[in-house]
């Protein structure tokens, strides 16, 4: 099996398609055999999707990673681990001890980004703003730190 994992230095990449590089890990009988680092520089998408298969991933661990991306790898019967954070060292560890379990997969992902998604055309999050939606809890959207909100 190979397992593809996007790297930000020595950590999982943040973002699956701003990923510089992607360490490619071969696994035979539950243990890592083998360790390949690939460089994507400046690479379009298409072109990270179809060197992954190339080499015969199976798996993707990575952090978010847009709709597009996750269809054309599924249809290639590629399994995608997302929302993994954190040190490469310790994403490994944890597939190989089998600590992520089938709600990590991705079956899709919102991403404003592209068309078709559920919130294409939606303004990205701003400052202090997460995946959970432009507004917190109760509605309200917090501004600077004199306490005052808007509705």
């Amino acid at each position: 099996m190979k397992l593809a994992i996007p790297t930000f230095n020595t950590r999982v990449s943040p973002r699956f398609d701003c990923a510089q590089s992607i360490l490619l890990v071969t696994v035979d009988d539950g243990k890592e055999s083998k360790r390949q680092a690939i460089t994507f520089n400046n690479w379009a998408p298409h072109e990270r999707i179809n060197r992954l298969l190339e080499l015969g991933v199976d798996k993707v661990l990575c952090g978010g990673i847009d709709r597009w991306s996750v269809a054309s790898l599924q249809s290639a019967g590629v399994t995608i681990y997302g929302w993994v954070t954190g040190e490469v060292e310790d994403a490994i560890e944890d597939f190989l001890q089998g600590n992520l379990d089938a709600e990590t997969a991705v079956s899709s992902c919102r991403c404003r980004r592209f068309p078709g998604d559920d919130n294409a055309g939606a303004k990205p999050p701003g400052p202090g703003q997460g995946m959970r939606g432009r507004r917190g809890r109760g509605g309200r959207r917090r501004r600077g730190s004199g306490g005052q909100q808007d509705s």
